[in-house]
């Protein structure tokens, strides 16, 4: 567990409600997820008491990864009050994984396959074999992290995003009410240590997305309650620049040359990611979501940026899904639309690789 001072009450600004901003229902799902996690795990406790594994799914016919190279998904969601973690595939329903704890907050495929799962309070585990494994009953084991630096504040981990060469993480941390203190964690499974950066502005919560093996992007608000895309240095968590973007969300594809920016509850921009910095604004176009839904959950684009995932509730329906749109040539066409478990609203998705 990462070394933090003792718990004390937050006293930082609301996270949604500021000044040039309305609340929005994607900010409110981010903190709800986070609370949900803390009541499960019991986050903040000195000494962390051993983690609850949940029950190992039954294999089922339909529960297999096999098929092309990124054409399967994993969801973490909170399902009626439990967090859940889920394999998808368009052809199929969503197979149930089990998760090291109740509190996991991210669950990250690397390279090779392995799954790296956070915790809450930083704790990590490992899946080496990856869903395949899990879905046959191996389960995961603890990773031993060398910490260097502490959480501030009642600071808890959000989600995280595996670099592009796969062997690293970045992940944000903040309190689960409030946007600051926040810090980037950039973690190297195979050495086993990890690192924390304070940060001096104000995070949303979503994950970092990777630039290069280098640089991350993080959606931040400045001090005049307008959001903003920093830039980070992985090496010594020094912010290198910032630009003015209007984001809730901000994601690259795994080889980095793609940027989606979530700019409100239904408008999801795609370009290439070099562009974006170089312009300083959200790419032109993306893909059309339809009129009744709202992207409350995460979003992920696979390697080389051709498929768009993202978790959307129908407002019609009263359903979660997860749509799942394709490039062809230029344009963005919705490839399928797959449910998401029963009771689910929101989440996080990432590829498969």
């Amino acid at each position: 567990m990462i070394a933090r001072p003792p718990l004390r009450a937050p006293v930082s600004r609301p996270a949604v409600g500021r000044a040039g901003h309305q609340p929005t229902r994607g900010l409110r799902a981010v903190a709800t997820l986070a609370l949900a996690a803390i009541v499960a795990g019991g986050c903040g406790s000195p000494t962390p008491s051993p983690p609850a594994v949940t029950p190992t799914p039954t294999p089922s016919p339909t529960a297999s990864v096999a098929g092309p190279a990124g054409s399967a998904l994993l969801l973490l969601a909170v399902a009626d009050n439990v967090r859940v973690l889920s394999l998808l595939r368009p052809s199929a329903e969503a197979v149930a994984l089990p998760l090291p704890d109740p509190s996991t907050m991210a669950v990250t495929p690397m390279r090779n396959g392995m799954l790296v799962a956070l915790l809450a309070d930083g704790r990590a585990f490992v899946a080496p074999g990856g869903a395949a494994r899990l879905l046959v009953g191996t389960g995961w084991r603890p990773l031993v992290l060398r910490w260097a630096g502490a959480l501030p504040g009642t600071s808890i981990v959000f989600g995280a995003t595996a670099s592009p060469d796969g062997t690293r993480l970045a992940a944000i941390a903040r309190p689960p009410d409030a946007e600051g203190p926040s810090a980037l964690l950039v973690l190297d499974p195979a050495e086993g240590r990890g690192v924390i950066f304070p940060l001096t502005d104000e995070s949303l919560g979503a994950p970092p997305a990777w630039l290069d093996d280098s640089r991350v992007a993080l959606v931040q608000r400045g001090r005049d309650g307008r959001t903003l895309l920093s830039i980070i240095t992985v090496a010594a968590g020094r912010v290198v620049d910032q630009i003015s973007l209007r984001a809730l969300d901000f994601g690259t594809s795994g080889d980095a040359r793609t940027a989606v920016v979530h700019e409100d509850e239904s408008r999801l921009l795609v370009g290439p990611t070099e562009e974006v910095l170089e312009r300083g604004r959200a790419p032109d176009g993306g893909p059309v979501t339809s009129p009744s839904d709202v992207v409350r959950g995460g979003m992920a684009l696979d390697r080389e940026g051709r498929h768009l995932a993202a978790v959307v509730d129908d407002e019609v329906a009263g359903v979660s899904r997860i749509a799942i749109f394709k490039r062809v040539g230029g344009a963005w066409q919705t490839a399928t639309r797959i449910p998401a478990p029963r009771g689910s609203s929101g989440g996080a998705v990432a590829w498969l690789p």
